[in-house]
């Protein structure tokens, strides 16, 4: 064991100053290698004092049957994306979830190692003495205890867990959805249910894929991040187990709407995938076709945008790097998705669906083609060539482009006091506990007060919980950013000094306007006069709406966020179409173009067919950017698609 931490000196070191060595990286340099020793020193002895033949080969089998053997049975046959492991330690989740931190599962699976090395040790002579006896069947009934206990203490996750800690179920056609029946509305999972069933019918329509009769895929949906780290080891990282028999969604409900269609491509491209994980030797092209039918790399850029706006293209060997495992992973994801996306898009477009799905499996183009890898990766080039931009796209791809990967960032795994209070802030947010939300960030900001991010999202809770006075108290003369101060702002007029916010808020308007910033762009607008600054601030903080009726007295800005937080609060029954009504009246800006979507998508499910054939062709006679369009087309795809099951019944 000397000679392991001798070899990791260096990196100790190394981590030691450059500040990344954490009290959580010390005691997994404690916890991975030192048990894991021992555990094999243990096995080797017991083969020698039991005169195997061989003692050492025996010694490397056993090894190797604990450490590939044992996680070979769990990778094909559980959920989770985290193991652990007697020989090589542990894997606690997909590498894009940077926080790594020792749990009570590692502490509780060491607890289990130590437990066989004691037994394994004292086995050669268990019945010499009654001390012997006594120690070899307290480790025995101990791990008798442990094994029964796997599930409840983390160390493995069974579907059968899943479905108990997801208890509530819905069936569909072809889905059954695993969920929290706290956490979902009727509503709610009546329309989550119709999305999966939704793009289901797209991907299998563009893929041209012939589904299994009976064959049904199951959705667990996460109440929260947290929740899904807990029981299969991916927070911010929704998956897709594609190497597993059962068709298995894995997503927490915040990121439902952004990850659901590309998570259901990475199902049914199971498909067609290769036969040991039904996926690609790529990964790369397993992604490429994830983002190439989502199209999800920005709400505001086509895929071929963003990678037009770049100075110079991939070249045919930088695209078979991307395409290979090493190559994409040291890219940032945002690129590695988004590049791969736009030419896996190209060759769908442009080629029979048949030629990809039959080099996807080796990421073998040359003999799935007519025509060789370096010339699809020119006709790629020529048709970027032909694509629009403007500066927002060049914005969007300078953002992503700027993007470090995690093998680029300083201290990658290092998670500091800040970020921990800041990840458990986020947490009681998402679980809508305002109670210790509050208490959060205000251990958050008493660590770092001088942080204005930090004191911004301190200064929202202290205005939803009206706290006015102990807001504008806060202010000082360091407050220079505009959020800032529009901030004070707000804490002025809800606090009831009207006259005084009015003045803050002439005071920035020049600032307002010359913003470049979209989420400034109608600040003004929205307070303009005390009736529609009263309605934004009473929808914002207090979670109250306008009655609908009354909405004709609100300026179009107003209108508009107030409608977002009525289909936040899932206030859409009665309130949408009177809403729709209005909004049609005044001529519509591409500029609200999300909440158009949102109030779209909910028209259709309450089945106002006709207030979203309004918005739909008042839309469609704007002049939309590219990536709305694309938006707008699976807009009218989901109308049709709800449409057809209405009349169908």
């Amino acid at each position: 064991m000397g000679y392991i931490y001798i070899i990791a000196v260096p990196l100790f070191i190394s981590s030691l100053i450059t500040g990344c060595l954490t009290f959580d990286g010390f005691a997994f340099w404690i916890l991975l290698p030192a048990p894991s020793v021992f555990f094999g020193a243990s096995i080797g002895r017991l083969c020698r004092m039991l005169n195997a033949p061989i003692p050492a080969v025996l010694s490397f089998l056993i090894l190797l049957v604990c450490s590939l053997g044992v996680w070979m049975i769990e990778f094909f046959t559980l959920p989770q994306v985290y193991f652990f492991n007697h020989v090589w330690g542990a894997w606690p989740g997909p590498i894009y979830d940077e926080a790594l931190q020792v749990s009570e599962s590692l502490l509780f699976f060491r607890w289990i190692t130590i437990l066989w090395i004691i037994l394994l040790w004292i086995l050669p002579n268990w019945s010499e003495t009654t001390q012997n006896k006594i120690v070899t069947f307290l480790a025995l009934g101990c791990l008798l205890f442990s094994y029964l206990n796997l599930d409840e203490m983390g160390i493995i996750t069974p579907r059968e867990t899943l479905k108990e800690e997801l208890s509530a179920h819905y069936q569909t056609t072809n889905f059954d959805l695993y969920f929290e029946e706290n956490n979902f509305t009727d509503q709610e999972m009546e329309y989550w249910a119709l999305r999966h069933e939704f793009h289901f019918q797209q991907i299998i329509d563009i893929l041209e894929i012939d589904w299994p009769e009976g064959r049904k895929i199951e959705s667990y949906i996460y109440a929260n991040s947290w929740q899904k780290k807990k029981l299969v080891g991916a927070k911010f990282t929704s998956y897709v187990p594609i190497w597993l028999a059962q068709d298995q969604l894995h997503i927490a409900k915040q990121h439902l709407d952004g990850v659901l269609k590309h998570e259901l491509v990475h199902v049914i491209s199971k498909q067609f995938g290769n036969s040991l994980f039904n996926g690609s030797w790529s990964i790369g092209m397993i992604e490429g076709i994830a983002e190439a039918i989502a199209k999800d790399a920005s709400p505001e850029s086509t895929l071929d945008q963003i990678i037009s706006a770049e100075s110079s293209y991939p070249s045919p060997q930088q695209m078979k790097n991307a395409l290979s495992n090493s190559g994409f992973y040291s890219s940032a994801s945002s690129i590695s998705y988004t590049t791969a996306g736009s030419f896996v898009q190209f060759l769908l477009n442009n080629y029979p669906v048949e030629y990809f799905k039959k080099a996807y499996p080796a990421n073998n183009f040359e003999s799935s083609y007519p025509v060789s890898f370096e010339e699809l990766v020119d006709g790629w080039h020529q048709h970027l060539n032909t694509v629009e931009i403007d500066s927002v796209d060049k914005q969007i791809s300078e953002f992503i482009f700027s993007r470090r990967s995690l093998f680029q960032k300083h201290c990658p795994h290092a998670f500091t006091e800040e970020q921990q209070l800041w990840d458990e802030y986020n947490f009681h947010v998402s679980n809508q506990d305002t109670a210790k939300a509050l208490e959060t960030i205000e251990q958050l900001y008493e660590l770092n007060p001088g942080n204005k991010l930090i004191k911004r999202d301190w200064l929202r809770e202290q205005l939803l919980h009206r706290n006015y006075a102990t807001a504008l108290y806060a202010f000082d003369a360091s407050d220079t950013l505009l959020s800032l101060r529009i901030l004070n702002a707000d804490a002025l007029f809800l606090h009831g000094d009207i006259s005084s916010a009015q003045k803050l808020l002439l005071e920035l308007k020049p600032q307002i306007d010359s913003s470049d910033a979209r989420n400034f762009k109608y600040s003004y607008e929205l307070r303009s006069d005390s009736l529609n600054w009263d309605a934004f601030l009473t929808a914002r903080y207090k979670n109250k709406i306008p009655l609908a009726n009354d909405m004709v007295r609100l300026n179009t800005p107003v209108k508009m966020m107030t409608t977002a937080k009525a289909i936040e609060l899932g206030i859409t029954n009665y309130y949408l179409p009177t809403a729709t009504s209005f909004i049609s009246k005044e001529p519509l800006n591409a500029d609200w173009f999300d909440i158009y979507e949102e109030m779209i998508l909910r028209l259709v499910l309450n089945e106002s067919i006709g207030d979203a054939d309004l918005m739909i062709s008042s839309i469609d006679k704007l002049p939309l950017r590219a990536r709305y369009s694309e938006r707008l087309t699976e807009l009218k795809e989901w109308r049709n698609f709800v449409y057809s099951r209405i009349t169908a019944n």
